[in-house]
């Protein structure tokens, strides 16, 4: 991880990373989340839909998997 990931990642919140996640959210990765933090996908699946709090070591993962990707909304 570079250092200008590691700044721009200290200025978001895990409400934002959340909401930046979820924007650019493809299948597979709720699995892939789960085998990199060691939750079970339902906690991740339930975090994600707000049924949960999310906790720092998920939202830095979330972001950490997305972050070189563009919105969903520029595909359409």
């Amino acid at each position: 991880m570079s250092y200008q990931t590691k700044v721009r990642a200290n200025y978001l919140n895990r409400t934002a990373k959340l909401s930046f996640f979820t924007h650019r959210q493809k299948q597979g990765d709720v699995t892939r989340l789960a085998e990199e933090t060691g939750y079970s996908t339902s906690h991740i699946y339930n975090t994600i839909s707000g049924a949960r709090k999310i906790n720092d070591t998920i939202a830095n993962a979330m972001y950490m998997l997305t972050r070189r990707r563009q919105k969903n909304e520029a595909f359409a």
